[in-house]
């Protein structure tokens, strides 16, 4: 994220404000793995090359192994994931297809996983990955100047 920090220095409040919205997530009741999860799916969803690799490393990093970053695409039909990856993954899709509005079978499925708590915490990290993605996406003319 390096890049989008550099591209961001020309406001730095807006950087310090982002970076201290970033580290709020460390101090929250998702598991690392389903954050990360999260993540890489928005990453893969968003085509952010960049967010893509530091996810997977982070996410290798946490305990993910080879054959479950693997099998992401599958989630909703592989063994390698819990049911609330599950559920988290179905709503990361949705809402990052269509962001208006999260199905109510998909707001179903994570009641029946999350607290409502949880639930704040997977839709914030949906979105913030969303974001992220996003304008690193569109920032990378000025993140790579020399």
């Amino acid at each position: 994220m390096a890049g989008l920090f550099d591209a961001l220095a020309a406001r730095p409040a807006l950087a310090r404000s982002l970076a201290a919205h970033v580290r709020e997530f460390e101090n929250g009741t998702l598991p690392p793995r389903t954050r990360e999860l999260i993540a890489l799916m928005v990453a893969w969803l968003n085509a952010c090359d960049y967010c893509t690799c530091v996810h997977e490393e982070i996410a290798r990093s946490v305990g993910v192994d080879e054959a479950t970053l693997a099998e992401l695409g599958g989630f909703a039909r592989s063994p390698l994931f819990s049911d609330a990856e599950r559920s988290a993954l179905a709503a990361t899709v949705a809402l990052t297809r269509e962001p208006r509005a999260l199905p109510p079978p998909l707001w179903e499925a994570l009641r029946a996983n999350y607290d409502e708590a949880g639930c704040v915490e997977v839709i914030a990290a949906i979105g913030l990955n969303n974001y992220l993605s996003r304008v690193i996406n569109a920032l990378r003319p000025l993140s790579s100047r020399a």
